[in-house]
């Protein structure tokens, strides 16, 4: 099986080259609801509550920021083995000088159809609404408002905006399938794929110059293996096309197992992962998280190997993740304490 495992985590990196465009994070593990809908529901336990904040490139005049907030949880069926889920997204960007903004609210839904106790596939959807803006404030610079010798920031800039727009709304469609094998809690392997913008709205400032925005394709993979009693090693693996571009994001990870006390759970994981984009090195992002009781907070720091280095000095950015898991004691069924005579 490990031999498995392997194959495939080789098999993914050489024959996959997606491409993206939309919100990433490096921690991509740990914000499952942004690249597959049918990861709604998929952990162990009933519910969970996760967040991601990411910040990058503090050394250029104007840094990017991104925050998500998520919940899902599922909805058990106690005559059946197969359950839905349900959960809900926000997602919150901002970048560059002209302060373009994104703001999501998505609903997302999956079905788990249980082959076997260890077997699960998955189909889920999600539909979302968003708003995207951009302040046209004293930060963007034209090039009407270079008189010849000088920038002269009181010269007009020439640009007009249909109605003044300088946002808009739309709403998005996507889907996902997802395959799940577990031996046990902590050795198991999943792989899926999801599709973002099925309806490829308009992306639109200039209503003569609407576009469409791209579908967005994933594809990923996670595993985790029980090496001993007291470490695990995790593989994961996210990759992204949308239009024109792509991005490659392989990560591995050692936890170990501080305290095993069945209800005292203690977990370290350190690891890194490498964020490839257009073929070439983007970034090398060292990581760690901690998980107490069901409570994790990842850390990660991007490490800017691209050419856009000589901006940043290398630094790229810090990212956090949290995730906060409840996990329910199932009621016992109705039964007879003593027999009826």
């Amino acid at each position: 099986m490990k031999i498995l495992y392997a194959i495939t985590v080789l098999l993914f990196f050489i024959s996959i080259p997606l491409r993206g465009q939309d919100i990433h994070y490096s921690q991509f593990f740990n914000s499952p609801l942004n690249y597959n809908p049918a990861l709604t529901g998929i952990f162990n336990g009933d519910q969970r509550i996760s967040a991601n904040y990411k910040h990058q490139w503090y050394s250029v005049p104007v840094p990017y920021l991104t925050f998500t907030g998520a919940y899902d949880q599922k909805f058990f069926n106690p005559r059946s083995d197969h359950f839905f889920s349900a959960g809900a997204l926000m997602n919150y960007d901002k970048a560059g000088d002209s302060r373009m903004t994104l703001w999501q609210l998505g609903l997302s839904g999956s079905y788990t159809y249980a082959l076997n106790p260890r077997n699960l596939i998955t189909l889920g959807a999600q539909a979302s609404v968003a708003h995207r803006s951009f302040n046209f404030g004293d930060h963007l610079q034209w090039d009407n408002q270079f008189d010849g010798i000088m920038f002269d920031p009181m010269r007009p800039s020439g640009e007009t905006f249909d109605d003044g727009r300088q946002g808009f709304a739309y709403g998005s469609f996507g889907g996902g399938i997802h395959y799940r094998w577990q031996e046990s809690a902590r050795t198991h392997f999943n792989v899926g794929g999801g599709i973002y913008h099925l309806n490829t709205p308009e992306h639109v400032f200039y209503e003569d110059d609407a576009i469409d925005w791209p579908m967005r394709y994933t594809a990923h993979f996670n595993t985790s293996i029980q090496l001993n009693e007291l470490m695990d090693i995790q593989f994961h693996g996210v990759a992204k096309f949308q239009g024109p571009a792509h991005q490659i994001v392989p990560a591995v990870l050692l936890s170990f197992y501080v305290n095993r006390q069945r209800g005292q759970e203690v977990r370290l994981d350190v690891g890194s992962m490498a964020r490839i984009n257009q073929d070439e090195a983007d970034a090398i992002v060292p990581m760690i998280g901690l998980d107490v009781r069901n409570w994790y907070v990842g850390f990660s720091y991007d490490i800017n190997v691209s050419e856009f280095r000589m901006a940043t000095d290398r630094f790229g950015g810090p990212e956090i993740s949290f995730q906060y898991i409840i996990t329910h004691v199932k009621p016992l069924g109705a039964f007879k304490s003593c027999p009826v005579f």
